[in-house]
């Protein structure tokens, strides 16, 4: 059923780009071509940056990656004891809240959310939207092929194969045997950190991290993933996600504000793109 569900809307999805799609291009055929065009092409410029950026790291980024690699390290120490400290909070509150993590981490997440974003400025001629639409493509794409590769490289067991965390078999494609990093995390923390620096809204950033956060938790609670997979599978995300949309080589000076007004009986809320 769910699955169902899921194809339902990936294709109303594509209806309304093709829709939206062709009646822009009768009135701008070449423009819109174009635009599609050069997107792609940035978006290449794009991947090629983010894959060599450690080339050009400097010290404080050594310095990040290293406290990455150290946390990861003691996290994978602790994965055993945090799997069952997960097992024995689980309730139907929590259930209910981490379904909802884990549908955000969902692949089909980046494909309606940067779609819609990117279609939407498409049709609008608001070139900010657009961009912001296509990086959480590239961050999810760049990030995802990373996460990708580390997981048939680390061949490490599931926690619900029961094997134990220190169980690894490399160079593996069985489902079962991907669990280092999480791709879960790494999307969620991908489309989180590019929504934020490109909304640059304290208010949208505690939401958007809280939503991955949760998205990482999941991971363990549902028995997917150990700690140190979601942690690092994060951090992936998250630095992808950050390097594209702050580097990325149409990065716009444009930044979404936002002003409230307060009514008679309500709170009025403007956006400014």
């Amino acid at each position: 059923m769910y699955s169902s569900i899921r194809y339902f809307r990936i294709n109303i999805f594509i209806i309304l780009f093709v829709i939206i799609f062709i009646n822009i291009s009768f009135s701008q055929q070449k423009s819109v071509l174009q635009i599609i065009g050069n997107d792609l092409g940035d978006s290449f410029k794009d991947g090629i940056k983010t894959y060599s950026a450690p080339l050009n790291f400097n010290s404080r980024d050594w310095i990040t990656t290293g406290a990455v690699f150290i946390t990861t390290s003691v996290l994978y120490l602790k994965d055993e004891s945090l799997r069952a400290y997960s097992k024995k909070n689980h309730s139907d509150i929590n259930d209910k809240i981490y379904d909802a993590g884990t549908g955000y981490g969902n692949l089909i997440t980046p494909v309606v959310l940067g779609g819609s974003v990117y279609i939407y400025g498409l049709a609008s001629s608001n070139d900010f939207v657009r961009v912001t639409g296509r990086m959480v493509f590239e961050s999810v794409l760049y990030s995802g092929i990373v996460t990708t590769v580390l997981k048939s490289v680390t061949g490490r067991y599931r926690p619900y194969m029961n094997a134990g965390s220190k169980f690894f078999q490399p160079l593996q494609i069985d489902e079962g045997k991907l669990s280092f990093p999480s791709g879960h995390a790494t999307v969620a923390f991908a489309i989180s950190s590019v929504l934020s620096n490109r909304i640059n809204n304290i208010y949208a950033s505690i939401g958007l991290y809280t939503i991955a956060g949760v998205t990482a938790i999941s991971r363990v609670y549902r028995n997917d993933h150990w700690s140190s997979d979601v942690f690092f599978g994060s951090a992936i995300g998250y630095f992808i996600g950050d390097y594209i949309s702050s580097n990325s080589v149409s990065v716009s000076k444009n930044k979404v504000s936002y002003k409230f007004y307060p009514g008679l009986n309500n709170i009025n809320l403007i956006v400014s793109f």
